[in-house]
């Protein structure tokens, strides 16, 4: 994987802790909304590779849950996919429709209900991005991925072929007793990725400035005061 600053980095987790923010207090309004009151965790972000990616989302259930593909249109290039894991999908199905479901998976009227959810969600992380990156973000319409090869025929494509790191985004929401996760990985071009570190870097950098002169004005312990 290329070598950037550590995506662990304070820095870091501050820039995108702090896009975050108004992005998820919209969503958890809108959510809250729908479902009833709720509490939701900031996004826990990382960077993974191309092999973790296709692992983590097959780990996850593809047939039996719920996954759609977007295509980036504007800001950025790349795909994005939204994923809602087996029994999160299934959590979701019950609160909204007021059902339990058994293990045969999830029938439309409950990708219809999901997709619901997937609005608000896709939503808050295209204003994530677009904050972080200082652009607006688009996305094309949905497609819903039923099985890895669809999700491998998009890798395919000539401009993801030899992309080799994807950022995952993980939120978790919470209802009384019910946990629900949702997965956002952005699956960008070279050219997007190194688009958006830069940006992240420039941040980094400003915020590093900053603090240097915040440090220089702080009188030093010790230090005579002149006259």
């Amino acid at each position: 994987m290329t070598e950037y600053k550590s995506w662990f980095s304070e820095w870091y987790q501050d820039i995108f802790r702090e896009a975050s923010n108004i992005a998820m207090s919209h969503a958890l309004t809108a959510l809250s909304n729908m479902i009833g009151e709720i509490e939701m965790d900031p996004p826990a972000v990382d960077v993974i590779s191309r092999p973790k990616f296709l692992a983590t989302l097959t780990s996850e259930g593809i047939s039996n849950s719920f996954v759609v593909m977007f295509d980036i249109t504007e800001g950025l290039s790349g795909l994005t996919i939204l994923q809602f894991p087996k029994k999160s999908a299934q959590a979701l199905v019950s609160l909204l429709l007021g059902i339990e479901l058994d293990d045969e998976g999830i029938d439309d009227m409950g990708r219809s209900a999901i997709r619901e959810i997937g609005n608000i969600l896709i939503s808050a992380y295209t204003d994530i991005l677009a904050k972080l990156i200082k652009e607006p973000v688009s996305l094309s319409p949905p497609k819903q991925a039923e099985s890895l090869y669809d999700v491998e025929k998009e890798l395919a494509r000539p401009d993801l072929r030899d992309v080799q790191e994807v950022i995952i985004f993980r939120t978790r929401f919470y209802q009384s007793t019910t946990g629900i996760e949702s997965l956002f990985y952005l699956v960008p071009t070279r050219e997007a990725f190194d688009k958006l570190v830069g940006r992240l870097e420039a941040q980094v950098k400003d915020i590093e400035l900053i603090s240097q002169s915040d440090n220089s004005n702080t009188p030093k312990e010790n230090e005579p005061d002149e006259g």
